[in-house]
């Protein structure tokens, strides 16, 4: 605990920063073992994108993440920050392209089933 006051850490901060950290490798972690499965066809065009969508967005989240750790605008401070999000905004425009071609997917195949009847 006197480490963290020490160096002026915020206990909150640090907290919820590793929270945040564990739940983006998991997402990361979770998308990848998609995206293997990918490899070998079983998947459309669309949870290919959502899910490298989302291994983008974990390790942008990362950067973000990993920011707090350096002093306040410094040159690492920036540097993480604008990785991190140009990272995360490359993630979430993946993620909804992907959920997209899903849509446009399901819709057609609504409509060629009701074609059928």
């Amino acid at each position: 605990m006197d480490v963290f006051n020490a160096l002026n850490f915020p206990i909150q901060l640090v907290v919820l920063d590793i929270i945040s950290l564990i739940a983006a490798a998991g997402l990361g972690y979770y998308a990848a073992r998609m995206f293997f499965h990918l490899r070998w066809g079983r998947l459309e065009k669309g949870w290919r994108l959502m899910t490298f969508g989302a291994v983008v967005l974990a390790v942008g989240y990362a950067f973000i993440t990993a920011e707090d750790a350096f002093l306040a605008y410094s040159i690492y401070y920036m540097a993480a920050d604008y990785v991190g999000t140009i990272m995360s905004s490359i993630g979430i425009a993946l993620i909804m392209l992907g959920i997209r071609a899903q849509y446009l997917e399901w819709t057609r195949r609504v409509v060629s089933v009701r074609a059928r009847k």
